[in-house]
């Protein structure tokens, strides 16, 4: 077994067993961004064992995150069937080691993109609609990932993805929408959807052109989480989490014990 496989199968364990570890990047030398990718693929090989993906995540979307940590471009990892919910689930927090809560906005493709996307009309007219959501992380890590290539080989803390209802990407602006999370009816967060890149339209046109030229396909029903936009809360057994994204909707999940 290479040190790339045997880096993700560390990972997998210790989330199989609920368990956190120490770093991964120091002890199976992943020295940059592109061994880390490296060992997220083998990763997220394992879990889907043939199936394909349920589609893709963004991270760093802020430009102050990136300009803060030094880093060029967002972060991407993979979503998996498995790991989706509807508005209104109750998910098992025991299910999860320490999660995390980030409202996201989120898109459902409703064709195949096999070929650069020129511009944002061009991705609305290929898109089914665009959802408030909440992305629930969670890190094989003990204490969450310390360095960009843990997190990137722990599929960016992918935990699970609740989606709301979806909504025409041409009836609304997302320049610069207001959004707020609650927990259990107190404010926790709130930002706006500008932050994802000035406008999560364009976060998701980034990630699609991306993976065209990396020579993969996106297929239609595949969603996209184009990344956090009110920071990261946690969440705790019995809590109700409620999001607010105006025009573009709302949602609420459980967390049962």
């Amino acid at each position: 077994m290479s040190t790339i496989e045997q880096a993700a199968q560390a990972l997998l364990d210790a989330r199989a067993s609920g368990t956190p570890r120490g770093p991964i990047a120091s002890e199976y030398a992943l020295t940059d961004l592109a061994s880390a990718y490296a060992v997220q693929h083998a990763l997220i090989t394992r879990q889907l064992q043939g199936e394909r993906p349920a589609g893709y995540k963004l991270g760093l979307t802020d430009a102050r995150a990136r300009q803060a940590l030094g880093v060029a471009e967002p972060l991407r990892g993979v979503l998996l069937a498995a790991n989706e919910y509807q508005a209104g689930s109750t998910l098992k927090h025991a299910d999860f080691i320490a999660p995390r809560l980030e409202i996201e906005v989120a898109m459902r493709l409703a064709r195949d993109i096999e070929d650069p996307v020129a511009d944002r009309a061009e991705l609305i007219a290929a898109l089914e609609g665009v959802m408030p959501a909440l992305e629930v992380c969670d890190s094989a890590y003990d204490g969450w990932p310390k360095s960009l290539a843990d997190a990137v080989a722990d599929n960016l803390s992918s935990g699970a993805h609740v989606l709301g209802q979806c909504v025409a990407a041409d009836s609304l602006s997302l320049d610069d929408l207001p959004v707020v999370l609650k927990l259990n009816g107190e404010q926790v967060g709130n930002g706006n959807t500008g932050s994802s890149m000035g406008n999560p339209l364009d976060a998701a046109l980034w990630l699609v052109n991306q993976m065209v030229a990396a020579g993969q396909s996106l297929r239609a029903g595949d969603v996209i989480m184009t990344g956090a936009l009110a920071g990261i809360q946690p969440v705790a057994a019995g809590d109700l989490a409620e999001v607010d994204m105006g025009s573009l909707g709302s949602l609420s999940c459980r967390f049962s014990g």
